[in-house]
């Protein structure tokens, strides 16, 4: 019998995998198993990052900022992956979903309203709204990017990354369940420098980035950079010829550092990005209608071809304007005044704005089956106090306050035509139903204060804890409406009037254009204005203990939140708008760091256990005219299992290795019960979540020699590798994500001095096909793919 075309891929990806491993066996010799990026030692000036590099046979450690001041990396009871600046340009890494190639555990997916899905070790929250609060926070500098749609201009010009794994709520808040990502911008310097990239790629896609630093007046310097990206279309449909998925993103900063005394440092840092490229088009996996006896009464819908399974391949409207209108501007200021030489206060206020103007088709054909048009805004403040320091050489403390507002309003046209939907009300006699629009704001402050320390009990063992108390009020108002046109209107009118007859109810007045159509519980047309506060304590336990030099054992226990919330989506009845409850996460965590063979071999391990409470997805509920419909939900009870351990090996001068692996064990309990992607009810007891492969492989090999007195040569490789999951809870086989295994390459030459460097790249250089993201719609199951193959040439200069 022949094989599907299923069968035939997962036998493409086992070989594929095999051969993943087999690279990773050889590269960490024999010790695989998980890895942050290699890291090297950071100048002050953050310019380590520019591509300079010293040979060296031992591993050199990275300072990060996880617990709110400078530490080794490997001195930092967690687990952390953290890069440079320099290992995040060499290796293509240019957004936040990038990390998934030097972070095991950490996932990414695409929603089709653009925000972005992020998860680690497993915890996740898939929304469709923007005002979705995350379970990864992250940060620039400190500063809160508070919504992950926000999050695209992030990679600018850095000294590092840290990837913070675990829950991060006791110095960075709630919403940060799953942990942190802290990016920390490359800083002003006190002599002249400045440098710059530029790449030629597939696509004819272009990308130039650069930066000046240096000194401005008497105790203030600056710094500004800047990146212009900008693509062809890399997408074709496949049934006219149309293309799609043109990119043109800008992204600039400047940073002003102010030292007017000895005890006084103040940094502005203003950035800001414009994202005008296309939305990425959609594939068409299958066919299937909401209302199956109406399907043939869709002209084309039936006999649609399916996508090829060709990573380029997609179907759009023709005709239709793809380009994106968002931009996103922030401002933060940080001022830290030395009290004394042991004690620093620290202030770091915030203001962000966010803009959103896309067209999204979702149906993945060419019929006007469903798009949809988003208008979004949301402006954000927040303020952070904090008072720490050393008051003893046993002693550490932070002590502190945080203040947020943030404010987000969505509007949302909804366009269906040509669907089942559309014919909803027509046997009724009333007319086709072709389009509505949703619209909403949350309005939500935040009030939180936090304590953390440290003891040292010995020269080998150390106790730490920190506990904060967070309040958070959200006020939502929000109600599916007419677009303006009236259809909506004079059909959701007539057909609420039937149902409260049939209760003996007199009939509410016409709905005007433009009107509310979400009934309440009496079938009467209602704008929802509803409130959440909540408050929860998080906390954190733990001790460390270090037997031997460059030996770190650690253990801790905590308990981390992720924020309630509203949905925004449509609704018929006001039900679907109730919030979802806070969630929260007890975590145990135990691991290891240590370095050996002359500190030319690192090792990390983490084993770890999540009691999960309360999980926040997005479900349905029954609508008894359109059957299940959206809402968001909470699991009441699920864990998660998982083990991480991690490499960076330089077993001789020039060669650096590092490796990776996550296990994640992540599981529903109770009997769960819920409808999946189908409108079944599914009882969803001992399914692993979302958007979670259950194991996760990086591995990076990069070798530099010299060729002359002024030339070194250098040549790398990354592959990523992870294990099938599912877009959605269910195991609907439609909205499977297959595994999948990803090889990067890269070669060339730079100056002795590492002035300048040249290379060649290639990105998916096998051209696997993969997606990242898989959902049903109203008539279709539709799929996000992966790039495919991409290759290009770089070039790089520093001055300093």
């Amino acid at each position: 019998m022949a094989r599907t075309t299923m069968q035939r891929d997962e036998a493409i990806n086992a070989r594929l995998s095999a051969r993943a491993l087999q690279f990773l066996a050889a590269t960490a010799s024999g010790l695989v198993l998980a890895a942050p990026a290699m890291a090297q030692s950071i100048s002050p000036g953050g310019d380590a990052a520019n591509g300079s590099q010293t040979n060296q046979s031992t591993v050199s450690e990275i300072i990060v900022t996880a617990q709110k001041r400078q530490e080794t990396a490997n001195s930092v009871p967690m687990s952390i992956t953290a890069a440079t600046g320099n290992q995040l340009r060499v290796a293509g890494i240019g957004q936040p979903k990038d990390l998934v190639k030097i972070t095991p555990g950490f996932s990414y997916a695409d929603s089709y309203v653009g925000s972005p899905i992020y998860t680690l070790r497993g915890v996740g929250f898939s929304d469709i709204s923007l005002g979705g609060r995350p379970t990864v926070s992250i940060y620039t500098d400190e500063a809160p990017i508070p919504f992950a749609i926000e999050t695209r201009g992030a990679s600018l010009d850095l000294e590092r990354v840290e990837v913070l794994k675990g829950p991060q709520g006791t110095l960075f808040g709630q919403n940060a369940t799953g942990g942190a990502i802290n990016y920390i911008d490359a800083k002003p310097t006190e002599s002249l420098k400045y440098g710059f990239d530029g790449s030629y790629g597939r696509f004819n896609s272009l990308d130039v980035d650069g930066f000046i630093s240096g000194p401005l007046a008497a105790n203030l310097t600056g710094r500004i950079a800047f990146d212009h990206t900008q693509n062809d279309d890399w997408q074709r449909s496949y049934t006219t010829g149309a293309t799609n998925g043109a990119g043109e993103f800008n992204n600039a900063r400047i940073i002003l550092a102010w030292m007017p005394t000895g005890r006084l440092k103040v940094q502005l840092n203003v950035n800001g990005w414009v994202d005008n490229s296309d939305t990425q088009a959609s594939q068409l996996v299958a066919i299937t209608p909401s209302a199956p006896a109406a399907a043939a009464l869709v002209p084309g819908l039936l006999t649609y071809p399916l996508s090829p399974m060709n990573a380029r391949a997609a179907d759009f409207n023709p005709g239709a304007d793809y380009h994106k209108n968002n931009n996103f501007f922030q401002t933060n200021v940080r001022a830290d005044y030395d009290l004394t030489d042991k004690l620093v206060v620290t202030s770091i206020t915030s203001f962000s704005h966010y803009a959103e103007h896309q067209l999204q088709d979702i149906d993945g054909t060419t019929l006007s089956n469903l798009t949809e048009f988003v208008r979004g805004d949301i402006t954000s403040y927040s303020q952070e106090l904090r008072l720490d320091g050393d008051p003893t050489p046993k002693l550490h403390f932070v002590v502190g306050a945080d203040y947020a507002n943030d404010r987000v309003y969505q509007k949302d046209h909804t366009n269906f035509p040509q669907s089942t939907t559309a014919l909803t009300f027509v046997p009724l006699g009333l007319p086709l139903f072709s389009d509505f629009s949703n619209f909403g704001t949350q309005q939500e402050e935040t009030y939180a204060v936090f304590g953390n320390l440290d003891y040292k009990i010995s020269d080998a063992v150390k106790v730490y804890g920190g506990v904060r108390y967070t309040e958070a009020d959200n006020h939502f108002i929000s109600c599916s409406a007419d677009s303006g046109d009236g259809i909506a209107a004079s059909d959701f009118g007539p057909f609420q009037d039937y149902v409260r007859s049939l209760a003996g109810l007199p009939p509410n007045p016409a709905i005007a254009k433009g009107g509310c159509i979400t009934a309440n519980a009496l079938y009467a047309p209602v704008l929802v204005d509803e409130t959440l506060n909540q408050n929860n304590v998080s906390w954190r336990f733990g001790a460390e203990w270090t037997p031997i030099r460059r030996t770190l054992l650690y253990a801790n226990v905590s308990k981390g939140y992720k924020a309630g919330g509203f949905p925004d989506l449509g609704a018929t009845t006001a039900t679907q708008y109730l919030p979802a409850s806070q969630e929260s996460i007890l975590a145990y965590e135990a691991g290891f760091k240590t370095t050996l063979i002359d500190r030319t071999l690192q090792l990390n391990g983490a084993v770890f256990y999540y009691d999960y409470r309360d999980k926040q997805i997005l479900g349905r509920v029954l609508d008894p005219l359109f059957g299940p419909l959206l809402k968001l939900i909470n699991v009441p009870k699920s864990d998660i299992k998982g083990a991480e351990l991690q490499i960076a090996w330089a077993p001789i001068d020039g060669l650096n290795v590092t490796a990776g692996a996550s296990y994640i064990h992540s599981e529903v309990l109770d009997n769960f019960s819920n409808y999946d992607s189908n409108g079944q009810v599914v009882d969803f007891g001992g399914e692993a979540f979302p958007n979670t492969p259950k194991w996760q492989l990086v591995s990076a090999a990069d070798y530099k020699w010299r060729l002359d007195d002024r030339l070194d040569a250098f040549v790398g490789g990354n592959v990523t590798y992870q294990s099938k999951t599912n877009s959605e809870l269910g195991n609907v086989p439609l909205l499977a994500l297959k595994a999948y295994t990803l090889v990067d390459l890269r070669a060339g030459v730079q100056s002795a001095d590492g002035a300048w460097r040249l290379w060649v790249w290639g990105r998916n250089v096998g051209d696997v096909y993969y997606w990242t993201a898989a959902s049903r719609d109203t008539d279709t199951t539709t799929r996000f793919a992966g790039m495919p193959r991409t290759f290009g040439v770089t070039m790089s200069y520093r001055y300093q």
